[in-house]
C-alpha cells in the first residue's frame, strides 16, 4: 500500500512538471501494466506512464530487459539506445528521432522524470525487432521478443549495474547536476577472474561521461588493486571517492548476492567512501589540513593520483599528457618533462620517412619514459626503447655540460640503413627558477602539485628547458642497439664522461 501511495505521488508531482517540459499534452496517470516475454515487469521498475495516448518507460527497461546498452549525454539531451545491429537515438523534448542513421519521426516525445529518462515503449521495442501490443482482456502492454542479447544474465550486466547504481549513489551525495568527471581503475582491476570493464558502460550510461568526452578517465593500477571510482564535480571541486568490497563482489558475481540487493543498497558493496573537495586552489591554500588527509589515505593511496589528474584535466590539459598520466598512474613534473621532450622531437628532431623510426635510450631513466612510449609508442618490447641506470657516483662524472642528461635519442631508417641522434638535457632548475616553485619547500605533493600546473603553460614551449648536449651521425653498418648492449657504455661512446 505504501509503494502504491509513494508512486501515485510520484505522478502527482510530474503532473506539475510538464508545463515546465513544454509539453502540450497532459499526461493520462494510471498503471500501466507490462509483461515482457509473458512475466510481469514492476511498474514502479519500468516508471511506466502514458502521453498522449502512448506508454513511456525508463530507458532503463531496455538495458534491465533487452539487455541493450543505454547511454545518455546530458549536455546533448540525447538518450543512445545500442541494441543488436540497432543504435537509436533520441533527444529530450524532440519527436525528431535516428535509427542507424535515418531520421524518424516518433508522436510523443521523450522527456526528463526526475532521474529518469522516458521514452515510447512501442517505438523503441519495435525498433530493436519487439512485437508490442494491448491486451484488452488482461489490460496490459505485452512486449514478446527473441531477440535479447545474451548479456542480460552475463557478468557483463551484472558488473554493469553494480556501477550504475554505484554512480546514483554518487550523484545524489554531490547533487545530480553539474560538470561531472569520473575517474577510475575499472577495467584494469579483477575481480574473481573477471575484467571489470563493463563498469564502464555503467558509469556512461547514468553519468554520460565518456572516454571520448575526456571525462571517463581509466587510471592504469596492477589487476590485484580493488575496484574503486572517483566522482568529480569539476564546477564545485567536490568529490566522491567510493572503493569497492572485493569479497562482497566476488559473491555476487558469483550469484550468491540478488541483483535487486545492489539496486536496493548499493553502499551495502562499499569498502571505503569518502567525499573531499580537492580543487588546486583549495588544497593548496590548506595544504595542512590535505596533508593529514593523504596520511589517513582517505583515497586508500590514490590521493596523488586523482588529485593530479582531475586538476590537470579540468584545467584542460591535452589529451596525450592525460594518456600520459593516466598510464603512469599520476601526472608529476617528471611525466610533463617526457611529454615536453615527445613535443621537441616532434618539432626539432622529426622522422623524416614512413620507414624511419625513433629509438630512446633512456639513460638515467625517470617517469618521462612512460610519456614517451605513449606519444611516440617507443615501447621496449617493440624494440624502441633501452633503460640504463645511473647512481649518483656516475652522474657526478658526467661533463659540466651533460649534468642535466635527459636520454640519448636516435632516428634510423631500416630502408637506407642510416641514422642519427641526439643527447638531450632537460633543466628542471630552470623551470623552478621561473615558476618560483622551491620543490624542497612544503610536502612533496604541495609541490609537484604547483609545478604540474605551471607548467601546462609551457608544454608547446620546450626550448624554454631543452638543451642538445650533441648531434651525432651513425658510423656505416651501426644500429642504435648497438649503442645498449652488454659491457658498452653509452656515455664512453659519446664522450660524455670526464
Amino acid at each position: 500500500m505504501k509503494k502504491k501511495l509513494c508512486f501515485l505521488m510520484i505522478f502527482v508531482l510530474l503532473l506539475s512538471l510538464f508545463p515546465i517540459l513544454g509539453l502540450a499534452d497532459t499526461p493520462t496517470i494510471q498503471p500501466v501494466k507490462i509483461l515482457f516475454n509473458n512475466m510481469p515487469i514492476d511498474k514502479e521498475k519500468s516508471s511506466s506512464i502514458i502521453v498522449n495516448g502512448r506508454t513511456m518507460v525508463s530507458s532503463e527497461f531496455f538495458s534491465d530487459n533487452f539487455g541493450a546498452e543505454v547511454k545518455w549525454e546530458p549536455i546533448t539531451q540525447t538518450i543512445i539506445i545500442q541494441g543488436k545491429n540497432v543504435n537509436i537515438k533520441l533527444i529530450i523534448g524532440k519527436k525528431e528521432v535516428v535509427i542507424n542513421g535515418e531520421n524518424r519521426l516518433i508522436d510523443v516525445e521523450p522527456l526528463l522524470m526526475f532521474d529518469k529518462k522516458m521514452v515510447p515503449l512501442k517505438f523503441v521495442s519495435e525498433a530493436l525487432g519487439a512485437q508490442v501490443k494491448w491486451n484488452d482482456e488482461t489490460e496490459k502492454v505485452e512486449v514478446i521478443t527473441s531477440n535479447v542479447l545474451q548479456k542480460t544474465t552475463s557478468e557483463y550486466n551484472l558488473l554493469r549495474v553494480l556501477a550504475e547504481q554505484t554512480a546514483k549513489f554518487a550523484l545524489k551525495t554531490l547533487g545530480n547536476k553539474g560538470d561531472f568527471m569520473v575517474l577510475t581503475n575499472a577495467g584494469y582491476a579483477i575481480i574473481d577472474n573477471k575484467s571489470t570493464s563493463p563498469c564502464l558502460d555503467g558509469i556512461t550510461s547514468v553519468i554520460g561521461c565518456t572516454s571520448g568526452n575526456g571525462n571517463l578517465l581509466e587510471i592504469h593500477t596492477a589487476d590485484s588493486k580493488p575496484l574503486w571510482f572517483f566522482f568529480y564535480e569539476k564546477n564545485s571541486g567536490n568529490g566522491i571517492f567510493i572503493e569497492m568490497d572485493g569479497i562482497k563482489v566476488a559473491r555476487y558475481l558469483n550469484g550468491n548476492i540478488k541483483l535487486n540487493d545492489v539496486k536496493k543498497d548499493p553502499s551495502s558493496f562499499f569498502k571505503i567512501v569518502d567525499k573531499e573537495n580537492i580543487a588546486s586552489d583549495n588544497l593548496l591554500a590548506n595544504p595542512d589540513a590535505w596533508n593529514q588527509k593523504i596520511q589517513k589515505k582517505v583515497f586508500d593511496g590514490y590521493e596523488f593520483a586523482i588529485v593530479t589528474i582531475a586538476n590537470i584535466a579540468s584545467k584542460g590539459a591535452p589529451a596525450g599528457l592525460i594518456k600520459s598520466a593516466l598510464f603512469h598512474d599520476h601526472l608529476c613534473p617528471g611525466v610533463t618533462s617526457g611529454y615536453i621532450i615527445a613535443n621537441y622531437l616532434k618539432k626539432e628532431f622529426p622522422l623524416r620517412s614512413p620507414s624511419e623510426s625513433y629509438y630512446i635510450l633512456a639513460v638515467p631513466p625517470w617517469c618521462k619514459e612512460d610519456a614517451l612510449q605513449v606519444i611516440l609508442n617507443t615501447t621496449p618490447g617493440k624494440g624502441g626503447m633501452a633503460v640504463i641506470p645511473m647512481n649518483d657516483n656516475n652522474k657526478k662524472n658526467l661533463k659540466p655540460d651533460a649534468q642535466n642528461l635527459a636520454g640519448i635519442y636516435f632516428r634510423y631508417d631500416s630502408v637506407t640503413k642510416k641514422g642519427d641522434g641526439v643527447v638531450l638535457s632537460f633543466d628542471f632548475s630552470k623551470a623552478q627558477g621561473l615558476s618560483g616553485i622551491n620543490m624542497n619547500k612544503g610536502f612533496p605533493w604541495e609541490s609537484r602539485l604547483k609545478l604540474d600546473i605551471w607548467l601546462l603553460n609551457y608544454l608547446e614551449k620546450p626550448q624554454f628547458f631543452i638543451n642538445v648536449i650533441k648531434s651525432f651521425e651513425l658510423k656505416p653498418g651501426e644500429v642504435p642497439t648497438d649503442y645498449a648492449q652488454p659491457g658498452v657504455n653509452p656515455l664512453v661512446k659519446l664522450d660524455l664522461i670526464k
